[in-house]
Formats: structure tokens, C-alpha cells, sequence
């Protein structure tokens, strides 16, 4: 191989990566999303569980994701301080409707699918 073949191929794989990610946005620990599903979990939620496993691998596919993209947060965990305003939940799972950084509304607990989308469907 020549020296230009292999250059030319190496500022290829170059462009293709700086291409990739200026296409991705990166969100920082103290971003302060304005609409949002708030998620309060625990690791020993097995609740929590029945929700990763039923909802939560498809969830970012939805019509609701793009409106209300879904945030978890540690139950243990304190809130940042742009969620201060927000009263803390009581039990896990609870799920917090944040429309332009307010309390909208809570589903708490999981109730199985097919009623997590019916509730949910009422705050749209």
C-alpha cells in the first residue's frame, strides 16, 4: 500500500467520526430539559424492574418520548437544583410530568403497561 492510500483512508475514518459527532448532543449532569418523564427508581424497586423490562427498552422510540423524554433518577439520590421545586417522591416507582419545568401531574407506582399508557396519555 502506498503512503497516500493509507493517509487517504485514515482522513476518511477522520471525517466519518468528526461527522458522527457533531451530529450527536451531548447533555451535561446539570442540563435543565424544560419537558420531561421524570423516573424516580431504586435498584430493589422490583416494580421499577417490571418497568425497564415491559416499557422502559422501547420507550425512547415513542410518539411521547419526543414530547416528554424520559429522566431517571435515584430515589436515595438528592435533586439537583433545577428540580429543587419539585417534592420529593414517596414511594418507587413514580413517574413526575415536567411540562416547561413544572409539576404537571404523577403516576405513582406501576400499574403494568397497558394502564402506565393510558395514564400517561392523559397529560397529552
Amino acid at each position: 500500500m502506498s503512503f497516500l492510500l493509507i493517509f487517504r483512508t485514515w482522513f476518511r475514518s477522520i471525517i466519518l467520526w468528526l461527522a458522527f459527532f457533531s451530529s450527536i448532543s451531548f447533555v451535561s449532569a446539570n442540563a435543565k430539559p424544560a419537558d420531561q418523564l421524570l423516573m424516580i427508581t431504586s435498584d430493589t424497586c422490583s416494580w421499577c424492574e417490571a418497568f425497564e423490562n415491559e416499557v422502559g427498552g422501547i420507550y425512547y422510540k415513542t410518539k411521547e418520548a419526543q414530547k416528554l423524554p424520559l429522566q431517571r433518577h435515584n430515589f436515595y439520590d438528592q435533586f439537583p437544583d433545577y428540580l429543587s421545586h419539585i417534592t420529593p417522591a414517596t414511594m418507587t416507582p413514580t413517574f413526575i410530568i415536567i411540562f416547561e419545568g413544572s409539576e404537571k401531574g404523577r403516576i405513582i407506582g406501576y400499574p403494568g403497561s397497558e394502564l402506565f399508557w393510558w395514564r400517561l396519555s392523559e397529560f397529552f
